[in-house]
């Protein structure tokens, strides 16, 4: 689904070749991903694009970003039908931008549910906190990324 090719004749035609340069601009991309909101993305029934800003629980690099959320929730509603999922960061005032594409999971393990706890979700989750049967955890792994103008591939 996701084509290298595309990627490498991109930059040979953009002349934006070579290690030192992707690690610049993944590095950029990972001082986004630590912002503690997200803009994330799934499809609807009617394939139609919804985003909602979620707080991030926690990530790994570019690669990997967990959300808690609920099984009554629309958007994990969403991912039960399609799991093709993507998250924004932006910066604010200066517009850099990083948008990741790649794949939405829910869990249920109560090792995931603890990793993602946050006591504020104490509020949303009254029925046993991290036991609440309502409770999952939602992982997105990333397949490539954009930031501002650059397009990369997740290793």
């Amino acid at each position: 689904m996701y084509k290298k090719n595309i990627f490498t004749s991109w930059f040979k035609k953009n002349k934006r070749t070579g290690r030192k340069f992707m690690e610049k601009i993944k590095e950029r991309a990972l001082k986004l991903a630590n912002k503690k909101i997200a803009f994330v993305g799934s499809v609807n029934e009617n394939n139609v694009p919804n985003i909602k800003a979620m707080s991030v629980a926690k990530h790994h690099g570019l690669e990997t970003f967990y959300f808690a959320s609920s099984h009554s929730a629309i958007k994990t509603e969403h991912y039960k039908r399609n799991f093709n999922a993507c998250i924004y960061f932006n910066d604010g005032p200066i517009y850099k931008e990083l948008v990741l594409e790649g794949i939405m999971k829910i869990f249920n393990d109560i090792e995931m549910k603890k990793m993602a706890w946050k006591n504020d979700l104490k509020s949303a989750f009254k029925n046993g906190g991290i036991h609440d049967p309502d409770y999952c955890v939602l992982k997105f792994t990333a397949k490539k990324g954009h930031y501002h103008t650059e397009a990369f591939e997740i290793d």
